[in-house]
């Protein structure tokens, strides 16, 4: 990737629609390439690392896999070490993890793949923390968008529409115009970018829903100072099967753990203290309750159950107009169960800088090429999630033919081996890690053990960490900020 001190901008004003995670991601990347970025967003922002209504999901569990936290630091050189010193934890995957798979617990191999625990309000304020340092980056908070500006023959899009967001002491606030060069919806799953379309007089976008019905439940406990030594997170997977619940506990900031707890096919967590602790007790295995048991909670519980994954169509229309395009959720949004979603944001932010320095900060032919680029660099995080999801009898959508039943089988026996595999966990891991494709998964370096030693009985016991491993977790205190 170039310098990011080296890119010099190339036109007058792009605009981001929404402060989500790949809006952020996004405004970051233009910098480098519009003498000014503006990011519309609904909210109005805290001034820390604080909670806001237009991010529900923030009150769960967020990790930033291996792959992400590698260009975010690309993005934002030196943020990794701003993130730990504000508390956010490194887990080594599976060194650090006690994960019950599918099939049962996974050997605690030690790898280099390390993701970091952090609550998403912690992630976001530094990241937009970085943004609002720079010169050619502003905020324009408590406005929202309410269409496309487009060029006479309304082939290209000029700017957006946006007002003040209606409050009680001015419920009809007067639409205003604001011109750019290049307009990106990062609004999330909500996105509007179809209808603007379509007023325009372009097609919608195809879409495609698989929705498993999963619900979350989550909440805050204080860690405490006999916290076991021996792991930092636990991980406990439904098996489809037998038991659709789930759950996670991770360490992030401010010495405590995030637990949250997930429930398929509309099996939803309860929200209430004495539901919340019996639906953990019958999880596949009782470590998450065990530990919360006696834990001193932090908080009320949250529910949350938006979590279909859903994906538009738009490199697949035959017309559209230029300098418009989408990304992030509004584009491709996944079950957030599988932690994929800042990654694949990530991803899509490092496509278009290359794009955009590929076409010279040009970005009149931009939205075909991109869109068609990150509708490949999203197929594999979509495949993992559906996948997935399609296992379960009451998930709506998604594709159930003899091939998927045979691909099932064959990732079971992949996930088999890689529980006490060392190759197999490391070729198994880099493709949830968003690191390496799935195709991978077929090399005869992992097909050979997964078809001979896949279907071994599991491992029954959590296994000990191993003993080349870091010192038991210290968690450090969050940094002023």
């Amino acid at each position: 990737m170039a310098s990011r001190a080296t890119a010099s901008p190339a036109g007058d004003e792009a605009v981001v629609i929404g402060g989500s995670m790949a809006g952020l991601l996004t405004a970051r990347v233009l910098a480098d390439h519009f003498a000014r970025v503006t990011i519309v967003e609904r909210d109005t922002l805290p001034d820390g690392p604080d909670f806001r209504k237009g991010v529900p999901q923030a009150r769960h569990l967020h990790v930033l896999l291996s792959s992400g936290r590698k260009i975010f630091g690309q993005l934002f050189p030196g943020i990794d070490a701003e993130l730990i010193a504000a508390g956010a934890v490194p887990v080594g995957w599976p060194r650090d993890v006690l994960w019950l798979t599918t099939r049962g617990w996974c050997e605690r191999f030690v790898t280099d793949i390390e993701i970091l625990s952090a609550s998403r309000e912690l992630l976001e304020w530094h990241v937009r923390h970085r943004l609002a340092a720079l010169d050619r980056v502003r905020f324009l908070t408590g406005h929202e968008v309410t269409g496309l500006m487009a060029s006479a023959d309304r082939r290209e899009v000029t700017g957006v529409r946006l007002r003040a967001r209606p409050s009680a002491s001015d419920p009809s606030a007067p639409i205003e115009a604001l011109a750019a060069a290049l307009v990106v919806d990062a609004s999330g799953r909500q996105s509007h970018a179809p209808d603007w379309l379509a007023r325009l007089g372009y097609e919608r976008p195809a879409e495609e829903r698989v929705n498993a019905f999963l619900g979350y439940a989550s909440r805050y406990y204080a860690m405490p100072a006999d916290a076991p030594a021996d792991w930092r997170a636990l991980f406990l997977q439904g098996e489809p099967a037998r038991n659709s619940r789930g759950g996670g506990l991770f360490p992030v900031e401010g010495n405590r753990w995030m637990v949250t707890l997930a429930g398929v096919g509309r099996d939803y967590p309860p929200t209430d203290e004495a539901g919340f602790l019996a639906f953990a007790r019958r999880l596949r295995a009782p470590l998450i309750y065990e530990t919360i048991k006696d834990a001193v909670p932090l908080g009320p519980i949250h529910g949350y159950q938006r979590t279909e994954n859903q994906r538009r169509f738009y490199e697949k229309l035959a017309r559209r107009p230029a300098r418009f395009l989408v990304t992030g959720d509004a584009l491709c949004a996944f079950n957030p169960v599988y932690g994929q979603g800042m990654t694949a944001a990530a991803q899509g932010a490092l496509v278009l800088d290359r794009l955009l320095r590929e076409q010279a900060g040009e970005p009149a032919g931009l939205p075909q090429r991109f869109e068609r680029e990150v509708a490949r660099v999203n197929a594999a995080a979509w495949l993992i999630a559906t996948g997935e999801d399609v296992r379960y009898p009451t998930t709506e959508g998604g594709v159930r033919n003899l091939q998927t039943r045979l691909t099932q089988r064959y990732f079971d026996r992949v996930i088999g081996a890689a529980t006490r595999d060392p190759h197999v966990n490391l070729a198994f891991i880099n493709v949830q890690q968003l690191v390496a494709p799935p195709t991978t998964l077929f090399r005869p370096d992992v097909l050979i053990p997964a078809l001979l030693r896949g279907g071994a009985g599991p491992v029954s016991q959590p296994p000990a960490m191993p003993r080349a491993t870091t010192p038991p977790l210290d968690v450090a205190q969050p940094a002023a900020t």
